[in-house]
């Protein structure tokens, strides 16, 4: 499957006074036409900040660097400042994760999801009019005239993260970044978000880049999914392999951070400690301070990156044949279960319990 976008070794340093901060620390990563790849992290784990990069949004305190970021054939790090704003405009759309700041309170809605159209496509008067009451309409918003004349105040929370979703795909953009779309919303409004970019997704065909810090948000959404952790990817594949299959204790932690319907839990786990500083590089693996199956070349060493399956990547020490053997929670061990039920269902094999020398099922 082609990508349209890639990025390899990409590295955010931001500059404050006579302090550096390392807050994306060497992220690869591609999203296939037409999928929809999720980034899940904890709060300041790169997340934002290397989308943000790749859209040409960061300030002039940050150093981007990167071996290669691609849109398509397009070196986005040859890119003028007038070039992106015509990508913005046009090809690369953006939802904030609060629609308060992403919205003009002193415009009107329909004015502010008119604007690109205005400016990049040069359409006026009734064309205009009647292409932001469609796009007002197509994010099930009732009565498109009234929710025009409106500011972002008079909306309720739903309605303007609808009008920013609005303003995003009016321009009919290829790939789509949501930046943690629902995370000021309730369970049922975020269910409703979720349910109308994935059915603008299948009408428009576009690409997503989903951000959020919750991994109960992106299980019916996502086709990939990246882990996010200290500024670097340490856990990629598909939803399945993620959900059932996970392999990182950092990915295993957030599993079990999400409450599910037979949870026999008194308390949902928490991972301990806290995320690294990154005013100063990481010596190491960032995880291993909060990891309980750390090792001594956890504290040494960075992972390199190992492959799990075609799909399937992880930098774990974990995942080294050397390592000992070990045993995964056993909320994982049910999951590595199903999954390999699932396998076994799918290609009409019998599910085989088999390991590395790691002790990784495989």
């Amino acid at each position: 499957m082609a990508n349209i976008v890639t990025v390899k070794n990409l590295k955010v340093v931001f500059n404050e006074g006579n302090e550096q901060v390392y807050a994306v620390n060497g992220v690869d990563l591609s999203l296939h036409q037409g999928e929809t790849l999720a980034l899940v992290g904890e709060s300041g784990s790169g997340k934002s900040v290397a989308t943000h990069a790749l859209l040409g949004l960061l300030g002039k305190d940050a150093v981007v660097t990167a071996d290669e970021m691609l849109y398509g054939e397009k070196d986005l790090l040859q890119t003028s400042r007038r070039q992106y704003t015509h990508l913005r405009g046009q090809e690369l759309g953006l939802i904030f994760q609060d629609p308060l700041s992403g919205l003009n309170p002193t415009m009107r809605i329909g004015r502010q999801i008119g604007e690109g159209l205005k400016v990049h496509r040069h359409v006026h008067g009734h064309a205009l009019k009647q292409a932001v009451f469609a796009a007002i309409e197509d994010v099930g918003l009732a009565d498109p005239a009234l929710i025009a004349r409106k500011y972002p105040h008079e909306l309720s929370g739903g309605q303007r993260q609808r009008a920013m979703i609005a303003m995003a795909l009016v321009m009919q953009p290829k790939v789509l970044i949501a930046d943690e779309p629902t995370t000021a919303l309730d369970v049922t409004l975020q269910a409703q978000i979720l349910a109308l970019i994935k059915a603008q997704k299948v009408k428009h065909d576009f690409s997503v880049i989903f951000i959020t810090h919750d991994l109960g948000v992106v299980a019916n959404i996502a086709d990939r999914v990246a882990i996010m952790y200290a500024g670097k990817i340490v856990e990629v594949g598909t939803a399945n392999e993620i959900f059932y299959h996970p392999q990182h204790p950092y990915t295993w932690g957030l599993l079990d951070a999400v409450p599910s319907s037979d949870d026999q839990r008194d308390q949902l786990f928490t991972l301990p400690g806290t995320p690294p500083d990154l005013h100063q590089p990481i010596k190491g693996d960032a995880f291993a301070p909060r990891n309980p199956y750390a090792m001594p070349i956890d504290f040494k060493k960075e992972p390199p990156l190992f492959q799990v399956s075609s799909t399937h990547f992880v930098r774990s020490w974990l995942l080294d044949p050397r390592t000992p053997h070990y045993q995964p929670p056993v909320t994982i061990q049910k999951r590595w279960a199903r999954f390999a039920q699932l396998h076994a269902e799918q290609t009409n094999d019998p599910v085989v319990e088999s390991q590395q020398a790691g002790g990784v099922p495989v």
